[in-house]
């Protein structure tokens, strides 16, 4: 079996597992996330070159038309064999997380292209560290919303899901629960890409079998880690706690940031950021609708 993946970030951890099954010959990625990019470009005539089996399978994220020959409505016209599959981007256990300017041209903080809207929206009001730290609260979260965020959260999956052909929602908030699913609001961990595989290998017709997560390849792992907060998690009933801790993209040093040392180097950032920042219409969103959830993954 060929097979191509057209997705986001989510598209490496997903043909690496599929790679690995057997009767599957070969999985060509497309990473839209880097659309426009030579690295795109060179994956693009890969999967050119695929297609030209007309046995081949392609699974697709869900894309618009502003991915020209990848929107998913130009790809199901093309390809007779075009499954369509659930992009995972879940902000209930995350509500913090914003972006601040379109990708491939976002502003950055400590943590790369995540921002929290708490620190964001600190900072754009002009208040101190201190009271920025205080504003870590579930009181705070309370009344920024973050509570309702989940399943707000699980409704609009279910929706997106609903129109697919491989339904992964389900299986997805069913783990959420009991495990830690998400590095950030659309970075999922091995044991949701394991759980995923299981379900893409029984639609495909293929073998195959669940194996511990710890020794899952995820590149997704070497971007940011952002914690659940204590409050969201027992909020919802979490089986687990994560301490308070981040850590940056391996790409800006991996470090590992307590939420003092994140507020610190973020108000840092965002000085030197001052006239993107007033310029940008997320971060003026952010301002006067500070429980916004603002951005596009």
């Amino acid at each position: 079996m060929k097979i191509g993946i057209v997705a986001n970030c989510q598209v490496q951890p997903l043909t690496k597992l599929l790679s690995a099954l057997n009767g599957v010959e070969t999985v060509v990625a497309v990473p839209t996330h880097l659309f426009g990019t030579k690295q795109f470009e060179k994956s693009e005539e890969t999967f050119k070159d695929l297609i030209q089996d007309p046995d081949a399978i392609v699974l697709s994220y869900a894309h618009e038309l502003r991915f020209n020959d990848y929107a998913t409505q130009t790809l199901k016209q093309r390809i007779p064999q075009c499954h369509t599959l659930t992009n995972i981007h879940f902000s209930g256990l995350h509500p913090d997380i914003t972006y601040v300017g379109d990708q491939g041209g976002r502003i950055q903080s400590p943590l790369g292209d995540y921002h929290s809207k708490i620190i964001l929206h600190s900072f754009l009001a002009g208040y101190s560290q201190a009271d920025c730290l205080r504003r870590f609260s579930g009181d705070e979260y309370e009344r920024l919303g973050y509570y309702h965020e989940f399943e707000k959260s699980a409704t609009e999956l279910r929706g997106r899901d609903s129109q697919l052909d491989i339904q992964f929602a389900e299986h997805f908030i069913a783990l959420l629960k009991e495990s830690p699913c998400l590095y950030t609001l659309n970075h999922p961990t091995p044991i949701v890409f394991q759980e995923y595989v299981l379900v893409i290998a029984q639609y495909l017709g293929l073998k195959a079998w669940r194996q511990p997560t710890a020794v899952l390849p995820n590149y997704l792992a070497h971007s940011t880690w952002w914690p659940i907060y204590d409050e969201v998690a027992q909020a919802h009933g979490l089986n687990y706690r994560m301490p308070m801790v981040f850590k940056q993209p391996d790409a800006m040093g991996g470090k590992f940031m307590e939420l003092g040392q994140l507020v610190c180097s973020s108000y840092q950032m965002y000085e030197k950021a001052r006239n993107r920042l007033s310029n940008s219409r997320q971060a003026t969103a952010l301002l006067t609708q500070p429980s916004k959830q603002l951005g596009t993954p």
